[in-house]
């Protein structure tokens, strides 16, 4: 066995062999970054690890072989995540993620074969980092000359850290810069970890006109129960032409008026709670740049304006129903935080697994519609988010005798991913009519919306794509989905949503809509989604995006201290 380090360790010590593993070393961070502008910046990155390795171990071979295994692996994770939650490695997803029992419990169940090749992954490049110190021979140089290559090294690494001040600061994680994402994320980092970025964005801002924390409840007869349905993972098919669903499906993403309306969001593949943040408080998550991704986390208790506690404050019973965990990314706690009287969660729910029909869901809301109509008086408001839509599609979840269709896409992924929301639909539309036998004494709105986009269809719009990255632009198709609004035994007037809606909008054109409960901070939503033409955190009159969250924070509505 030793003779056998020995050689390899000799291999790995060959000039050649280095050379040749710098090259390849290139080439991988080219391909993991998809642009040349960061690849000095990784280098200086890898230089340093080794610097650092090797003023402590004094095997300066070794040290680079560690070093450069160590920035593939951390290029690799961040890869996965992209691909899997459509936003890249952060240095605050091992405070936010990794200490979050619930998701970690989620991704190991869900995506347990991507888990076992990493660990695989990962012993192999144990072994052979063992192999690589085993064989390495151990350096005379001094402390002193360890110590001073490797601020050399670190300096390298200041003074090649990306210009980004020309874009703002999550672009860089929604572009798929996979390889550099989890090192530029350390200058992201400010002290105290808990300082809202927006904050900054707001500090010079002078708000014109103020907001007062009142709302406007109208008569007890125009409060209809409100059921918000959030889509798992669904946008409109027709914005791909290389599949083919059956015209049923293609009509289901219908609104009462027959039209499919596009909701703009900000998130793509993963990422469900960033989209029902903003639904529910009217506010976008993109404007919250990198700490987009942790919004549930870092915004519990700061947010007071929101649809929920505006419903209970009307004399709503609030309730949101939901397929994790309370404690999953903590959205349980920030839900309660903005109004949410109860929480139904997995643990409440106990579903076979993560991936029953979306019918287990709404089977458990018409227990609670049917209790609560025979024993309180109060309107309804009930959130349900649904999640059979949900990856990884490498499994078969809809049987052929459920679905007996041809199949709507060649690729067994897409196709996999369609037939799950071909279901999804089929049990929206049974909850949707049984919501139309029984609307309740002062009628129901129902409204459902797609979170984010699956990572199946992703080589779709990649093929589709003008040149650039597709991911980089909140307006491209990346981030389109839909909303549908029906209402039952009362009117609605659809001309709120005459237009495309970015999805920080989409609750205040519900209550103009529907005749909802209002307060001043929804009706001067509604303004800034006229003047900005629909867009939020796009708005071509930033400005006025602006003083709104400005006003809000001036009325102790949203806080950013």
């Amino acid at each position: 066995m030793k003779n056998l380090i020995d050689r390899i360790g000799g291999v790995l010590r060959h000039p050649l062999t280095i050379s040749l593993a710098f090259l390849a070393l290139l080439l991988a961070l080219h391909y993991f970054d998809t642009r040349w502008r960061f690849v000095p910046f990784l280098v200086a990155v890898t230089l340093a690890i080794a610097a650092l390795l090797f003023l402590i171990s004094r095997r300066p071979r070794f040290s680079l072989w560690a070093a450069g295994t160590m920035v593939l692996l951390i290029a690799a994770m961040s890869e996965v995540k992209f691909r899997l939650k459509g936003f890249s490695l952060h240095v605050f997803d091992f405070a936010f993620t990794g200490l979050d029992r619930s998701a970690l419990s989620f991704l190991v169940g869900s995506y347990f074969h991507v888990l076992i090749a990493g660990v695989a992954v990962l012993g192999a490049a144990l072994v052979f980092l063992i192999v690589a110190f085993c064989g390495d021979r151990r350096s005379a140089r001094s402390f002193g000359m360890r110590a001073g290559l490797f601020f050399m090294a670190a300096a390298g690494v200041v003074a090649l850290y990306p210009d980004m001040r020309d874009e703002p600061d999550y672009v860089h994680y929604i572009s798929g810069y996979d390889a550099s994402s989890f090192f530029v994320s350390v200058g992201d980092l400010e002290f105290p970890l808990g300082r809202i970025v927006l904050a900054d964005r707001l500090e010079n801002v002078e708000a014109k006109g103020s907001l007062r924390d009142d709302v406007s409840c109208g008569v007890a007869t125009g409060k209809p129960d409100l059921f918000v349905v959030l889509s798992e993972s669904q946008t409109n098919p027709a914005y791909f032409p290389q599949v083919a669903v059956p015209e049923w499906m293609s009509a289901s993403f219908q609104s009462q008026d027959g039209q499919v309306h596009p909701l703009q969001v900000e998130t793509f593949g993963g990422g469900t709670w960033v989209t029902n943040f903003s639904v529910m408080t009217g506010l976008s998550g993109a404007d919250f740049g990198w700490q987009s991704p942790y919004v549930t986390e870092i915004l519990e208790g700061r947010v007071k304006a929101s649809l929920p506690s505006l419903l209970a404050r009307c004399g709503y019973r609030t309730v949101a129903v939901m397929p994790m965990q309370a404690s999953f990314v903590n959205e349980g706690p920030f839900l309660t935080s903005i109004g949410f009287q109860e929480i139904v969660d997995f643990d409440a729910m106990k579903p076979k697994s993560h991936f029953v029909r979306d019918s287990f869901y709404f089977d458990v809301v018409e227990r609670i519609v049917r209790d609560h109509r025979e024993k309180d008086r109060r309107p309804l408001f009930v959130a349900i988010q649904t999640l059979f839509p949900h990856g990884p599609y490498d499994m078969a979840l809809v049987p052929k005798d459920v679905l007996p269709e041809k199949a709507f896409a060649s690729d067994a992924e897409a196709d996999e991913y369609l037939r799950r929301v071909a279901l999804a639909k089929q049990d929206l539309q049974d909850f949707r009519r049984k919501r139309q036998e029984t609307p309740g004494p002062n009628g129901s709105v129902v409204l459902d919306y797609g979170d984010h986009q699956a990572a199946a269809t992703r080589d779709y719009l990649l093929a589709g794509a003008a040149k650039g990255n597709i991911f980089a632009d909140l307006r491209s198709l990346a981030y389109k989905t839909y909303y549908s609004v029906y209402a039952y035994g009362r009117g609605i007037d659809m001309r709120p949503f005459a237009k495309p809606l970015d999805v920080g909008f989409l609750s205040a054109s519900l209550i103009e809509a529907a005749g909802l409960p209002t307060s001043p901070t929804f009706e001067a939503l509604a303004r800034l989604r006229d003047a900005c033409n629909g867009h939020y955190h796009t708005c071509p009159e930033r400005a006025l995006v602006d003083q709104h969250l400005r006003q809000r924070q001036d009325a102790g509505l949203l806080d950013l201290d």
